[in-house]
């Protein structure tokens, strides 16, 4: 991918914020003058001192003073907007993730490994703050300080004029160039790395049971050391070369102050004009130095920009602006002459066709990877089939408003994500148009409610994360209470028992069958017991719907 396009689009960001920002380089150019300004006037003024030429002390005195007052205020107001203006700009950006996620939809991320995507979220976007405070805003003070100071050794002399520039050059351009070249890898590599570190803390997390009963800790430990490893590994090479760039830095700001000093009284200029210009230069470096290790922090930050690019780059496997049709009313669904396959894969739906009438509980079987979860999904258009039409109350499904697909559609997956929140807010999942007392009714019909007065706390109990645990049981019905609070028409059921033993198995199902007598039913699952609860039994081979 092309660098520039990265930085184009992040400079976009921006242009809201011009005024802003021009008024954040003003007060930084202000403020590195002042700083400059300071010993120039003392070196003036001890100069006339020793010369025996008439001064004045306190006005010299009070004037410096000025300067330091000045720098403290333009410094504070500049670090002020410019922080001001990136953390802005992070939180639009954060904005402009989560939209472009809610675009693409769980088809397009079920590809992407949720520590991937933690991490572009998280610190790819917090990287982006060392370009939105630290780089553009500098690089225009920097400019702006140096054509000052060059301007006004100029006026001294010409060529001290030119090795000053040449210096400031080195270390502001140069330096940052070739650092960034030197380097360009570690950006990428340390990124990777803590991406991996990021998923294999999260898998561990969320495998803690099967890593206790299958006694691997020590196993997961090595492989998390060996992680740990190749992060610290990955940063010590950053640290290195940015030791390295501000010691060459350094080095040339010595360099420029005696190659000045020296060919000052080679040219045999006067006294005066070698002093302040060695001492102009010295003091003149502040804006270029905050430059010289750019291309370094740069690595990571456009790194993950371009991460963060390639993101919000990508386009929706679904699209729904064209999809305007509301439907209030379910009157069955059908697939006529459906194919789809993955990407690079063979057609897992060929040619199927199927009438899911209204009222009726239809059972979907068959092997894993039989392509029974795809099937669901084609219905809750995470994909659009390749060939053949989907209708839902004989409208075809691309025409129906997302809105409206929500309504009438209720989901329950083979695992209930639990929030670690209260059981009220897991079952209404923070939506305020639900009141209490429906959450207790969707409760009763899960066969919740009586567990849940029995708690201490009864609905505010909180539940997931580090609070209270739930078991595999109490999990789906949580699945079942959010499916009765939304009351949608058409149920899709994805293995709702495949992790339940018997007992639980059935006290789901007959859940289901006394609080969903009036709902259409599809339900898709490997179990013999499970599928028992259907009016109607298919099984999915080989793409195609049978009978046995």
């Amino acid at each position: 991918m092309n660098q520039s396009n990265v930085i184009l689009w992040l400079i976009s960001f921006v242009k809201p914020l011009r005024g802003k920002m021009s008024l954040a380089i003003l007060l930084g150019i202000i403020s590195n003058l002042s700083v400059i300004a300071i010993p120039i006037i003392g070196t003036r003024e001890l100069w006339r001192l020793f010369s025996g030429e008439a001064t004045n002390a306190m006005n010299a005195m009070l004037l410096m003073i000025g300067c330091g007052l000045l720098r403290g205020v333009a410094r504070y107001c500049e670090q002020y907007l410019n922080h001001d203006i990136a953390f802005r700009l992070l939180a639009y950006i954060r904005e402009q993730i989560f939209a472009v996620l809610r675009k693409l939809g769980p088809a397009r991320l079920t590809g992407k490994r949720s520590g991937e995507l933690i991490t572009a979220i998280t610190s790819d976007v917090e990287a982006l703050e060392v370009f939105f405070a630290h780089t553009i805003s500098p690089t225009f003070i920097a400019l702006g300080t140096t054509v000052v100071s060059v301007g006004y050794l100029w006026s001294y002399n010409w060529v001290l004029a030119l090795i000053l520039l040449g210096g400031q050059l080195l270390v502001g351009v140069v330096i940052p160039i070739v650092g960034y070249q030197k380097s360009k890898k570690i950006g990428d590599a340390y990124q990777s790395a803590l991406a991996e570190m990021n998923q294999y803390v999260m898998e561990n997390v969320e495998s803690l049971q099967d890593i206790a009963q299958y006694d691997l800790g020590e196993q997961r430990l090595e492989q998390l050391e060996k992680s740990g490893k190749s992060l610290n590994k990955q940063y010590k090479g950053r640290l290195k070369q940015s030791t390295l760039l501000q010691i060459i830095s350094e080095a040339v700001l010595v360099g420029t102050a005696v190659g000045i000093l020296l060919l000052g009284n080679t040219l045999n200029l006067p006294a005066e004009t070698v002093i302040t210009s060695t001492v102009l230069s010295l003091s003149s470096f502040g804006s270029v130095l905050a430059l010289s290790g750019l291309g370094n922090a740069l690595l990571t930050t456009l790194a993950s920009g371009r991460r963060l690019y390639e993101l919000v780059q990508e386009e929706a496997v679904v699209s729904f602006e064209d999809s305007e049709q509301e439907l209030s009313q379910f009157s069955g669904a059908k697939l006529k002459d459906v194919s789809f396959a993955y990407e690079g894969t063979d057609k897992v739906v060929n040619q199927l066709s199927l009438d899911i009438e209204q009222g009726t509980v239809l059972g979907i079987g068959g092997e894993s990877g039989s392509g029974k979860s795809t099937l669901l999904k084609l219905l809750m258009r995470y994909w659009d089939p390749q060939t053949g039409t989907i209708q839902i109350s004989d409208t075809k499904l691309t025409q129906i408003s997302e809105r409206s697909l929500h309504q009438l559609e209720g989901v329950m997956e083979q695992t209930t994500f639990i929030f670690e929140d209260t059981i009220a807010n897991n079952i209404s999942l923070r939506k305020e148009s639900y009141s209490i007392q429906e959450i207790e009714a969707a409760a009763q019909q899960a066969a919740l409610h009586e567990w849940i007065i029995s708690l201490p706390d009864g609905y505010d109990t909180m539940i997931g994360g580090q609070a209270r645990s739930v078991s595999d049981g109490e999990r789906q019905r949580f699945g079942l209470a959010r499916l009765f609070l939304h009351d949608a028409p058409f149920l899709l059921l994805d293995e709702p028992t495949s992790n339940l033993d018997y007992i639980n198995e059935q006290e789901i199902l007959n859940a289901l069958s006394s609080e969903a007598a009036e709902k259409t039913v599809f339900l898709i699952s490997h179990r013999a017991t499970t599928l028992a609860f259907a009016d109607q039994q298919l099984f999915l081979e080989k793409g195609k719907l049978v009978t046995k």
